[in-house]
């Protein structure tokens, strides 16, 4: 008999959070850009305040404007960091999954498709504002911080 110790094989919601949480701030560290740091930091504190006040849409139709198609930006990839964690089966299910799988706002359009209940919308929400935390933890401890002047703005 050995005395190896078991790990659980699946690992808990929030720890998995976390990770990919890390991965995409690692991934905005490899663009080698103060201004996307210090724009993706700010986007992200600022996160699950929109959130709650506009509602889960409104914010998702806020970074796809803002964001447009350029993934050099902070909402573009915020919004690409949201939709790929929604998209993971386990993490999020839903019959109408396949919405969510078209590009890096896939989020967004799984929102406005038919298929979509209220049931499912406030899930999302909830989900979303939880991976928010993580993004803002690491996004807060990892990535450069705005200057006074932007802060401002």
């Amino acid at each position: 008999m050995t005395n190896e110790i078991r790990l659980p094989q699946r690992r808990n919601s929030e720890q998995e959070r976390g990770r990919q949480a890390w991965e995409n701030i690692r991934e905005i560290q490899h663009h080698h850009n103060d201004t996307l740091e210090k724009e993706y930091r700010s986007l992200t504190r600022r996160l699950n305040a929109m959130i709650q006040v506009n509602g889960l849409g409104q914010t998702l139709g806020y970074l796809k404007a803002k964001g447009k198609n350029d993934s050099n930006k902070a909402q573009y990839l915020l919004l690409k960091h949201l939709t790929e964690w929604m998209r993971i089966p386990h993490h999020f299910a839903t019959e109408n999954r396949d919405v969510m799988c078209q590009g890096h706002d896939g989020l967004l359009r799984w929102i406005t498709d038919e298929g979509t209940d209220s049931t499912d919308y406030r899930r999302a929400t909830t989900e979303c504002l939880a991976f928010g935390a993580w993004l803002r933890r690491f996004a807060e401890g990892e990535l450069k911080e705005p200057d006074r002047e932007e802060q401002q703005l």
